[in-house]
């Protein structure tokens, strides 16, 4: 039943993702935090497993069916995205290590809860909002850095981030936003798959639920895809929005029933 439970979240999260470029992990982290079977590493890591092979799989067929990348924007941002999920990773450690798995998770929440409801409000008001289009590599290469380090440190992939940054200082659509949020994804989950590999905490997991991760992230790299190339600019918006309704108050009653389990 346990396993069922993560092949649907992940399917569902990441058919979600590669549509909308929510990346996935936006949606399983607080989903298997709500389920409760591992602690905040264990589910952090299988969610960096799940979003990382959506992402290879959704970025290859975007590339083959012609999708064309700035490629200097994309280099800085990733470039970027890679060193910050370095450091998100180092202070998510270093929090683990050193304070009770329910206090980890209240924080996560909590600030994932914060996080995302600000960027739901500046969905629903993003018409009327100022946008940039940066152009400096350094100032490109930060922002890249900012989106990763969070993104690992939540254990979330960073797509509903990476979505309202592009379209804030990128002045990228929806489905443009989309692909581009992947990109970015790609390189910062790479950062913290390598240095769990290295570190010896990969291997340290329940590796019988990998392939209930993998395989149900590969086929939502397929529908998710698919789904972006089919839909309009407004059917992405929409169902990005709607997920990014939802999303907030899953973080917060996380957030509020791990604050309770401490006493």
């Amino acid at each position: 039943m346990n396993y069922l439970i993560y092949t649907l979240v992940i399917l569902l999260a990441t058919s979600l993702g590669a549509v909308a470029g929510l990346g996935g992990g936006v949606i399983i982290k607080p989903l298997l935090d709500l389920v409760g079977l591992h602690d905040p590493a264990t589910i952090n890591l299988y969610s960096c497993i799940a979003v990382f092979t959506m992402c290879c799989v959704s970025l290859s067929r975007q590339l083959r069916a012609g999708f064309s990348f700035d490629r200097r924007m994309v280099l800085s941002v990733s470039a970027g995205s890679l060193l910050g999920g370095v450091a998100g990773d180092w202070v998510f450690s270093a929090l683990t290590g050193s304070f009770d798995s329910h206090l980890v998770k209240a924080v996560q929440g909590g600030i994932l809860a914060v996080v995302l409801g600000l960027i739901f409000v500046y969905t629903l008001r993003q018409d009327r909002m100022p946008s940039w289009k940066l152009t400096n590599p350094v100032a490109i290469f930060m922002a890249g850095f900012a989106l990763g380090a969070v993104a690992v440190f939540l254990g979330i992939g960073g797509g509903p981030l990476n979505v309202a940054a592009l379209s804030l200082l990128f002045s990228l659509g929806a489905k443009e936003g989309a692909v581009y949020s992947l990109a970015i994804i790609f390189f910062s989950q790479l950062s913290k798959l390598v240095l769990s590999a290295t570190s010896g905490a990969l291997w340290t997991v329940d590796l019988t639920y990998v392939p209930f991760v993998v395989l149900p992230a590969v086929a939502g790299g397929f529908i998710g895809t698919l789904g972006n190339r089919r839909l309009t600019e407004r059917g992405v918006r929409r169902i990005y929005v709607a997920v990014m309704a939802l999303l907030p108050l899953i973080s917060l009653y996380n957030c509020v029933t791990n604050v309770l389990a401490l006493g």
